[in-house]
């Protein structure tokens, strides 16, 4: 354990005492449906929302005796004055952007390096006037040849573009040998009154006034029923002897991934508008010509070669798929528009202009692969990324690379993304709500976001808005000063819940075309890193791995901390012994937790239960130890801990949101780590002498688990009226 620090004189700052969570909730909801724009310059996994770190920073640099004056703060604006901030696991760069904007230095470290770039491009500057030349340069040359691919004519024989080729994976039957085309079901649009499907014999695209379970083609004479395909659940039923069969098994016999046949596209004419259509030969030989030329120039083409790695994998997918490769998650008419624009982008003689670019590239691979499907609901392209996983689909959907007038996901939406993000960098805004509930966007003060990027932490003490990046493990930031920093905001991994790398190995092998000449952090074939923090069994990182780690990196953050600073940091899970992990290497660095708040989560993406979404993340507020108190009895504690975690649930319920059972536990699961290290992991109980915190949290954890019991058995009511029963059953708790 750290030696202890001596606690002296502190000033309490207002995160410490509250956090006007009425007010921040509602924003954070709504971020969590639509992100800041500068958040959605590209993917990545489980990014905390601008607006909750917002109002954390600002909390942890408020002085207590200030508390009221901290939502004015977040509304109008605020300068910090070049306080120094690190953020030990940067990951999507939420408290570096948020960080700067308030007028703070900054110090990010991530050792993922496509979290350090997309940072990095978060941060910079950029002249937006060369950014749009550069793209005009771009768009009249490669632009016209990936165009090229993409044409076809509308039904009534205009020349048009086509947003999306439609494809199915076919599968041949085991017992008659028959191809069989895996449609889930052949709905293709549902709107404005049309409802469009595939006939599923002659695949003709057929629209009519409503869905009928008795469709009948009008080209074949077909009846049918759209909603009923030949695939489901991992299994498909052979439509011609009725064989049912697992996918797998006919990925097995075939020995790699399974065919796919193009059937049908949506297209845009200048005339028409948006229009559906069956292929026909001038498509299907605008695809051979797009094939042939891939085929003719591969081996000069720029895409990657590296195979998907198998040893360890978390998720079997895409390779028990028959995916061994990263380039084969893409078609040949994708790979060749692709490498056309990679090539083109890296020819651009201004590094931060071609970086910027790059990224737009890069973002769009997530809505250019053969793993996207079209979302009939809401007519348009799904990404990749839309699940934490390589989700495999039966009918993927082929986007234009290039991009339409209309369409998601596109080399044209991406670049308009970071064009408008860059904008928001210059003048940010906060999206609010009036007393009738009315959004509305208020810009902050003189904030900007903009850091200039230094290369030690001389140059950060002399450079205004200046920003450390660093791709490398947190476990040594022997690059920083004992006492240096003014405090540590962030967002720790979560254990198993997500495998960073993994995920992030799709863009960088695309990214690392570009970028392993400039930083030597792009030059191994992969983004994983043996010291990376997650627990994966299988590459032998286990619980003791995280903890330790993760401890080595608290202890790291004690050593830079300035003995008055505070270390904040976001954390929610379904599992007691990843809270009990997290407190134990907490205090085994040398921290205990002063004060716990719930906050609105990132939103429909959030980390998944058998319960559904935990929809709020404990703010955990840490100070240095010794801890406040060294004897304290059980009971009376318990009884603390189920008293403000009702007032807790109460205060969320004021605040608009909905909550749910899981919901509980993540509260209880903050209050009981919160309470139990202030009294230094142990507590007096008169039946069993002391009670560890692993004990508490517990018991803890079965009082919560009896409150969910309890709630699922109730029938189902208002989020409000739900969330008056689950205080009121924590309160009945409290008396037992």
């Amino acid at each position: 354990m750290a030696t202890l620090a001596p606690k002296g004189l502190v000033t309490i700052k207002a995160i410490e005492r509250d956090l006007p969570i009425e007010q921040i909730n509602p924003v954070a909801l709504a971020e969590g449906n639509s992100k800041k724009p500068v958040y959605q310059m590209h993917k990545w996994w489980a990014r905390r929302l601008g607006s909750v770190f917002r109002a954390l920073i600002l909390g942890t640099f408020t002085p207590a005796k200030e508390s009221e004056t901290l939502w004015q703060k977040f509304c109008d604006g605020a300068n910090l004055q070049g306080k120094i901030v690190l953020d030990p696991f940067m990951g999507g760069g939420t408290t570096v952007v948020e960080a700067l904007r308030l007028g703070c230095k900054v110090i990010g470290v991530d050792i993922n390096p496509v979290a350090w770039f997309v940072t990095k491009k978060e941060i910079e500057p950029v002249d937006l006037k060369a950014l749009e030349d550069a793209f005009r340069q771009l768009e009249q040359t490669v632009g016209q040849v990936i165009k090229r691919y993409y044409r076809t004519r509308c039904p009534k024989g205009h020349e048009a573009e086509v947003m999306y080729f439609f494809w199915v994976k076919v599968a041949k039957c085991r017992q008659c040998g028959a191809r069989v085309r895996l449609f889930p079901d052949y709905e293709l649009s549902k709107r404005n009154h049309a409802y469009v499907c595939v006939c599923r014999r002659c695949l003709q695209i057929i629209t009519t006034s409503g869905y009928s379970p008795k469709t009948q083609c009008p080209e074949c004479g077909e009846v049918f029923d759209p909603k009923k395909g030949v695939v489901g659940r991992g299994f498909f039923q052979c439509p011609f002897c009725g064989e049912r069969q697992k996918v797998l098994d006919a990925i097995q016999r075939k020995g790699t991934r399974l065919e796919t046949e193009l059937h049908g596209l949506e297209g845009f004419c200048d005339l028409c508008g948006r229009f559906f259509k069956r292929v026909d030969e001038a498509d299907i030989a605008l695809w051979q010509e797009a094939k042939s030329e891939f085929e003719r120039r591969k081996e000069h083409l720029l895409f990657p070669n590296q195979a998907i790695p198998t040893e360890g994998r978390s998720d079997p997918r895409p390779v028990n798929h028959g995916y061994t490769h990263f380039w084969q998650m893409f078609n040949e008419r994708q790979l060749l528009c692709l490498s056309l624009l990679l090539e083109a982008i890296l020819r651009l003689p201004d590094p931060n202009i071609r970086e910027f670019l790059l990224l737009a590239f890069s973002d769009a691979l997530d809505a250019n692969n053969m793993f996207c499907k079209y979302e009939v609901e809401w007519h348009k392209v799904s990404v990749f990324f839309g699940l934490h996983a390589y989700h495999p689909i039966e009918r993927p959907t082929e986007n234009n690379v290039w991009g339409t007038a209309y369409g998601r996901g596109t080399f044209v939406k991406c670049y308009e993304k970071v064009l408008k993000a860059k904008r928001y960098c210059q003048q940010p805004y906060e999206r609010l709500t009036d007393l009738r509930g009315k959004r509305f966007s208020k810009t902050t003060g003189m904030e900007k976001i903009e850091g200039h990027l230094v290369s030690n932490f001389d140059e950060l003490l002399s450079t205004e808005r200046a920003a450390l990046l660093r791709c490398q493990s947190a476990e040594d930031l022997s690059f920083l000063p004992d006492g240096s920093v003014d405090a540590v905001i962030t967002d720790p991994p979560y254990f198993d819940n997500l495998q960073y790398s993994e995920l992030a190995d799709f863009f960088y092998v695309w990214l690392r075309l570009g970028l392993k000449d400039a930083y030597p952090w792009f030059e191994p074939e992969y983004s994983s890193h043996q010291r990376e923090l997650v627990q994966n069994e299988k590459l032998g990182k286990t619980v003791d791995f995280f903890r330790e780690g993760l401890k080595r990196v608290f202890a790291e953050c004690y050593r830079v901390l300035k003995e008055d600073g505070l270390m904040v940091f976001t954390f929610h899970h379904s599992k007691t012994w990843a809270w009990a992990a997290l407190a134990n290497a907490l205090i085994q660095s040398g921290f205990y937790i002063s004060k716990s708040h719930i906050v609105r989560s990132e939103g429909k993406s959030g980390f998944h239960s058998s319960e559904g979404n935990i929809r709020y993340d404990a703010v955990l507020v840490c100070r240095k130890q010794p801890f406040p108190n060294t004897e304290c009895d059980w009971h009376s504690l318990r009884d603390h801990i189920l008293d403000e975690a009702a007032e807790c649930l109460e205060r969320t319920v004021q605040s608009g949101m909905s909550v749910s059972a899981i919901d509980v536990f993540t509260i209880v699961m903050a209050k009981t780590i919160e309470h139990g290290t202030k009294a230094g992991a142990k507590a007096h109980t008169s039946s069993s002498g002391w009670l560890t915190l692993d004990e508490m949290l517990e018991e803890m954890s079965t009082l919560a688990g009896e409150v969910r019991k309890k709630m699922r058995c109730l029938p189902s009511h208002s989020a409000k009226h739900r969330g008056t029963q689950l205080t009121l059953a924590l309160r009945e708790s409290q008396s037992r």
